[in-house]
């Protein structure tokens, strides 16, 4: 490891890399002004990040990390060390109505941490080593692996829509109607429908309501815009901080980067979908990243005695941040630390007992999670081969997998597919004193439980996918770091050589089992088979050719570079069959002509509707709809994915859409049905959707004493002409209005 010293932005050869990292930031935030971020809402939300987050979190990782360490490292695992700060202070200043909390709370962390003498020491005693110009340059450029998505997603999603109507994605407005919750209330309720619990993964909404609550720009601005134009970078950065940390190689960090941006399916089988590390649908993936990363550098730390004394306490905290933030990351790192403690027990033993320790801590805090924050539930995920096999995406084109013994094979095949991405990283194995570092071991042990889950879970939104994705990063890292010890024992012929031949078996492994025997269609499970053989076929080949090529003579070595090259293969696949996909995408245009009765859309009335609500209620206010689906239908059986009101007038709705509730997932267990279920309360939802079609005393005064102050009334749903005298209007629009509940008399 190079000599450290103070952070080393002294120089333009080594203040390059951050340079080109910031410019790239600019660059996706200019991107999204272009979609509708002011410029003034650049500039506070950036201002609050930085201050009330990465200000906070960075001295609190100076005060935990080695003295020595990089400034790549404090920025990115300060991010995530930020998101443990505001994430406690905006559930209090969302609970105490008080939005002045989420700002102050965070400085109060920094004047704490600046006045106590240890914590002042180990901040202004931290040193930072150089890094090469090309890492940041090169994060720079992999990163762009999520443009594609990105503007897919700001033309898909707009805070008010160019032409008047628009669909968003089906769960943008849940997330929104999350946020503000989080934003006005804290995690008091479910905010769609009255009577339910919030248990949910809702950290990432809470850190958008701080933001909001922090600089004063909207909600819909900071979830639509502000953090999918952030994330690409963060992420990167997150992602090399952490291999940093563990390899202490630039080189390492940066191919581990670019296995985890470039993941695409490592299947001799071709198929459409590809693995992602970060997605902008999702801000619970995205900003689980920063604090995964986190959480095992933690443990690497305490692991090989370089944390700071006191670390430890960090263990279960970012625990309970990480579970809170996507509920599939404390689950795979647990694995991880379990399959550690196992080989610990083989090759280190001294070490077992404070993987015990850090392992109980976890189990703890994720028990403590679910039962506090998620309330008891599991959101529908289920265990059980057969529903899963059903859901994985080999079920897809084969158009089911009916039989016993194809729903093993296929979900058996999906489990194997999802561990290409670390496959590399069992070379780390081969060697004695490898297999005595428990970090390796937690890699691979995350690697396989997100691999794992994919077959073996089933679940309505087939969210099982995520815990696929929550691994990807370490799964990569771990394979970036199995190359580095295939390679290193090589020369410089020979790893041209098994580059050039993992390379070539990479396209053939991934092309020609198709070209061959064909895609996959409905009821052609025979070619899924044959496509398999042949891509086992390719792997041997490689292995082969690359002993050959490299001349390698002793059995040892000949095996290594081997089974080196075939595993470079499968992983190198990934990247390959993500460029054929990148390929093959079309960005979506902006559509002009968007029916206002299509599923999922809206139009910039109703949102002026939902607004106005906002604008002029109290924060107990309770509002009511008559819209509850994605399509404007009768409520009964119909998709009830719809939260337009909740979120946009940032109240608790009576009614409104009830999917992803905990009753909903309880009651509906097999398949997507929660998402079609009836409402259970068909009484309530009688009075509600009776009110708009046949207002009268009665039911005005039963809805007021259920706390219903507002009425929004959506015309492509069939209601009276008006609601007077029981409601007052307040606003109209051609396609929606707001009307003030009056107060019964008599």
């Amino acid at each position: 490891m190079p000599t450290l010293r103070r952070p080393s932005l002294d120089t333009a050869r080594h203040a390059g890399g951050y340079w080109v990292l910031l410019l790239a930031t600019a660059l996706y935030l200019g991107y999204a002004s272009v979609y509708g971020l002011s410029g003034s809402y650049v500039v506070r939300a950036l201002l609050t990040v930085a201050v009330t987050q990465l200000l906070p979190g960075v001295m609190l990782w100076r005060c935990i990390r080695p003295r020595d360490g990089w400034l790549l490292e404090d920025l990115a695992m300060g991010f995530a060390m930020g998101i443990a700060v505001v994430v406690p202070t905006q559930t209090i200043a969302g609970y105490s109505h008080q939005r002045w909390i989420a700002l102050v709370l965070p400085l109060l962390v920094v004047v704490a941490l600046a006045v106590v003498p240890v914590t002042r020491a180990r901040i202004v005693q931290a040193r930072c080593a150089p890094l090469p110009w090309w890492l940041g340059a090169g994060l720079a450029a992999l990163s762009a692996s999520t443009l594609p998505g990105l503007i897919a997603y700001f033309r898909a999603n707009q805070p008010h829509w160019t032409y008047g109507v628009g669909q968003p994605h089906v769960d943008t407005y849940l997330h929104l109607a999350l946020s503000s919750e989080l934003l006005e209330r804290g995690p008091a309720a479910w905010p769609t429908v009255i009577g339910e619990n919030l248990g949910y993964q809702w950290f990432a909404h809470a850190w958008i309501a701080q933001v909001t609550a922090s600089s004063g720009v909207p909600l819909d601005s900071v979830l639509m815009r502000f953090l999918p134009a952030i994330m690409p970078i963060v992420s990167v950065s997150c992602v090399a901080a952490l291999a940093l940390r563990l390899t202490r190689s630039p080189g390492i960090a940066l191919g581990a980067v670019a296995l985890a941006s470039l993941a695409g399916q490592t299947s001799p089988v071709r198929m459409v979908e590809i693995n992602v590390m970060i997605s902008p649908e999702s801000p619970t993936l995205g900003l689980s990243v920063p604090t995964l990363m986190a959480l095992v550098a933690v443990l690497a730390m305490r692991w090989r005695g370089e944390a700071r004394r006191g670390a430890v306490v960090m263990v279960p905290i970012l625990t309970v941040i990480a579970t809170g933030t996507k509920g599939s990351t404390a689950p795979v790192v647990i694995a991880g630390v379990a399959l550690a403690l196992l080989a610990m027990l083989i090759w280190r033993r001294p070490l077992a007992l404070h993987l015990v320790l850090d392992l109980a801590m976890m189990a703890v805090a994720l028990v403590a999670t679910l039962a506090i924050v998620f309330h008891g539930s599991a959101s529908g995920l289920q265990f059980g081969v057969g529903a899963s096999a059903e859901q994985t995406r080999l079920a897809g084109p084969l158009g089911g997998v009916p039989t016993y013994f194809q729903q093993r094979f296929v979900s058996g095949v999906t489990i194997l597919i999802g561990l290409g991405p670390a496959l590399l990283g069992a070379a780390v194995l081969w060697r004695r004193e490898e297999r005595r570092d428990p970090v390796i071991w937690v890699l691979l042990g995350a690697a396989i439980a997100g691999a794992a889950a994919v077959g073996l879970f089933s679940h309505p939104g087939r969210s099982q996918g995520y815990f696929l994705f929550t691994a990807l990063p370490l799964a990569c890292i771990a394979s970036a770091i199995g190359a580095e010890r295939v390679l290193r024992a090589l020369t410089a012929r020979g790893r041209a050589l098994l580059i050039a031949s993992a390379g070539i078996g990479a396209l053939c492994f991934t092309m020609l089992p198709t070209l061959m025997v064909g895609p996959l269609k409905r009821h052609t499970f025979r070619r899924l088979e044959e496509s398999l053989v042949l891509g086992l076929i390719v792997l041997v080949a490689v292995g082969v050719l690359a002993v050959v090529l490299t001349r390698a003579t002793d059995r040892s070595r000949a095996r290594q570079i081997g089974l080196g090259a075939l595993a470079g293969a499968v992983v190198l696949s990934g990247p390959v069959a993500f460029d054929q996909r990148l390929a093959a995408t079309t960005i979506p245009q902006i559509d002009r002509h968007v029916s206002v009765k299509a599923a999922t859309a809206s139009t910039n009335g109703q949102i002026a509707a939902a607004s106005y609500i906002g604008a002029h209620s109290g924060v107990e206010d309770l509002v009511m709809t008559n819209r509850h689906c994605v399509r404007p239908t009768r409520p009964y059986n119909c998709d009830s994915r719809r939260w337009l009101v909740t979120a946009y007038s940032e109240r608790q709705a009576l009614i409104e859409g009830w999917t992803a509730t905990n009753t909903a997932t309880r009651l509906a267990t097999k398949g997507r049905s929660s998402v079609t279920v009836n409402y259970w309360h068909p009484q309530l939802l009688a009075l509600n959707d009776g009110f708009y079609t046949h207002p009268s005393a009665s039911a005005a005064r039963q809805l007021w004493d259920k706390g219903v102050r507002w009425v929004y009334e959506e015309n492509t749903i069939r209601h009276a002409a008006t609601l007077a005298p029981y409601a007052t209007l307040r606003f109209r629009d051609s396609s929606a209005s707001a009307w003030q509940l009056n107060r019964p008399t008599g």
